[in-house]
């Protein structure tokens, strides 16, 4: 009888980790197509950004309700041939797809939901753009910006990436979001010394206007019509903040190197390196965006390693809620630690390759 109590609390402690991944076809295909076999529709792809002109960014797939993980590049093993050079970005589009922003290379792309690339747009071609950075989606337009100091407009029309026009939005243009049709971008500026967020009009045509945040800001993120911004400060202090559209303020929140963006919840990592010593000091924690508070607390049982690392993103399963904080030290492969939606540490993983940019999630 206690054999058989140890068993049911056993299955009952694994279900807490992983998760079912109920597809609404009657057969789910596995490759799609493609050469990978995929388990489930429970697909999580990690964009590893690789080292600055090393040609060695990767997409690693993994299956987000067994953990299962493919070591390999999917990119590489679907299309035969390398991602390219600093992958930047990664999006979801249609809830099934993907476009990846691969900075040096200078490109952008549109993948399946199995990772087999469908259409490209190399800025090349449109060289006073300059590199691209980032993108995001709204309603088949994907929006990129590159560090000629552009935002650029792609179509997606069917299988093919499309691209429409362009808007000179201001020097260095970093990180992009979308929130009710006017995007926001954040300008760091020729000598990283701006300190704006443009908000570019719906019509793409005109700036709306330019709010003053922190000194050389680089990402920014949408949760309930909040606008969330990261920099580095005029005092490379990493200060982060939120702009609310509606009242057209800017407030000042604390500190976080790096943040993650859940239900009504932001997730901080604020890492601070000695370089008299290179050693590092890493504290989590979450933001409640709806009360306003703060919880240093929230991340439990976190492997002690993790306070002495360098966390590189933190991405959000929003099927499940779990919190993925992904670790670089810039030389080897990085870490990944899953959290469930209360914080509770889980368990970790390889990401398979360098400077683990940012995991996005499919179903």
């Amino acid at each position: 009888m206690k054999h058989l109590k140890f068993l049911a609390l056993l299955a009952l402690a694994m279900s807490a980790v992983f998760t079912s991944c109920d597809n609404d076809d009657d057969v789910w295909n596995t490759t799609g197509g493609g050469k990978v076999e995929m388990e489930s529709p429970c697909r999580a792809f990690i964009l590893n950004e690789g080292s600055w002109k090393k040609n060695n960014s990767n997409i690693i797939y993994f299956d987000w309700a067994s953990g299962k993980v493919n070591p390999s590049c999917v990119f590489t093993q679907q299309n035969g041939k390398q991602l390219g050079d600093t992958g930047n970005d990664i999006i979801t589009v249609d809830g099934n797809r993907m476009v990846v922003a691969v900075n040096v290379s200078n490109y952008v792309t549109l993948l399946d939901g199995y990772g087999v690339e469908k259409s490209r747009v190399s800025f090349e071609s449109y060289k006073n753009l300059g590199q691209v950075r980032s993108v995001v989606e709204d309603d088949g337009i994907v929006y990129a910006t590159s560090y000629g100091g552009y935002v650029s407009r792609l179509r997606i029309q069917g299988d093919q990436l499309v691209y429409m026009d362009s808007l000179r939005v201001g020097d260095r243009p970093e990180d992009i979001a979308e929130e009710d049709g006017k995007l926001y971008v954040t300008l760091q500026g020729t000598n990283l010394d701006d300190n704006r967020l443009a908000i570019v009009n719906s019509d793409f045509r005109t700036i709306s206007c330019y709010v003053t945040i922190m000194k050389d800001p680089v990402k920014v993120y949408e949760e309930d019509d909040k606008i969330f911004i990261t920099g580095y400060g005029a005092m490379y202090d990493n200060p982060w903040g939120v702009y609310d559209p509606a009242k057209g303020t800017y407030t000042e929140l604390g500190h976080a190197s790096v943040i993650g963006v859940g239900d009504d919840v932001i997730y901080t990592a604020y890492s601070v390196t000695d370089w008299s010593t290179h050693a590092t000091t890493t504290t989590l924690g979450s933001y409640n965006v709806k009360t306003g508070q703060t919880n240093a607390n929230f991340f439990k049982n976190a492997p002690a390693e993790i306070a002495t690392a360098t966390v590189y993103s933190i991405s959000v399963n929003p099927y499940d809620g779990r919190i993925y904080v992904a670790t670089s030290d810039y030389s080897t492969d990085g870490k990944v630690y899953v959290f469930s939606d209360k914080g509770n540490y889980e368990r970790e993983f390889s990401s398979c390759g360098l400077n683990p940019h940012k995991i996005v999630f499919l179903k």
